[in-house]
């Protein structure tokens, strides 16, 4: 994806970069896990009509979590536990687990559903001149968002290597669109992978808190806010 630079002419206050983390800051992951997953199973179902009735979205869910701690990618496990129900269920069948795979990949697109505070607020941070990107450790196809086409980059940790809170998602961020660490402002909810991440990589964070959380102690927010609303006067303030 070509990025704008946030760079500027000499003399002259560069903009301010804004990265989002995307799960939980800018859609309800469940929502749009478990509408991915039901039309999965209906498809499969369309395909194997013995299959129908054998599998929920509960299902899918338990299977997943049963290989939590084992190594591989997000996609690769996910695709490891549709075989296991397959499997269980009596069908083994080259490239189903793949097909699958692929469906549930898809669907997630149709299935998620930004937060209304989201677009109203790029808009001002856009109308404010500053960068937009996201630095996910999620593989949620974003760059087949329409959102997407407000983000000069976008940042998949897991590609990179390394996981957010580690610094190579926010330091790759930072080659990719120019921006200065002093003039960066990452927002998210999790208070490790995002918070502390991008502290740690001399960033202002800024903590959503869209459930009402009680701030543990141990972290220190520059920020925090109960939705992405107002977050362009606040970026104005910290940068």
């Amino acid at each position: 994806m070509p990025c704008r630079r946030a760079s500027s002419e000499a003399g002259l206050t560069p903009p301010a970069v804004v990265s989002f983390d995307l799960d939980e800051t800018l859609w309800e992951f469940m929502p749009m896990m478990d509408g991915a997953l039901r039309r999965t199973i209906e498809r499969l179902e369309e395909r194997h009509p013995a299959l129908a009735g054998t599998l929920t979205v509960d299902v899918l869910h338990s299977y997943r979590a049963a290989l939590e701690g084992v190594a591989g990618t997000y996609e690769e496990l996910r695709m490891e536990s549709f075989r296991r129900a397959l499997v269980d269920r009596g069908v083994v069948e080259d490239g189903l687990p793949r097909w699958m795979v692929d469906v549930w990949m898809a669907e997630r697109v149709f299935s998620v559903e930004l937060h209304p505070d989201v677009e109203p607020e790029m808009d001002r941070l856009e109308d404010a001149g500053h960068v937009l990107g996201a630095i996910t450790n999620g593989n949620f196809p974003v760059e087949k968002l329409e959102v997407a086409r407000r983000f000069a980059f976008i940042v998949h940790a897991e590609r990179v290597g390394e996981l957010k809170p580690a610094a190579a998602p926010f330091l790759h961020a930072a080659e990719l669109s120019g921006g200065r660490p002093e003039r960066w402002v990452h927002v998210g909810d999790d208070l490790d992978t995002d918070i502390a991440g991008a502290q740690a990589c001399g960033m202002k964070a800024v903590w959503i808190n869209r459930i009402g959380r009680e701030l543990p102690d141990g972290y220190a927010p520059d920020a925090e806010l109960p939705s992405l609303e107002g977050l362009a006067a606040l970026v104005a303030r910290l940068v």
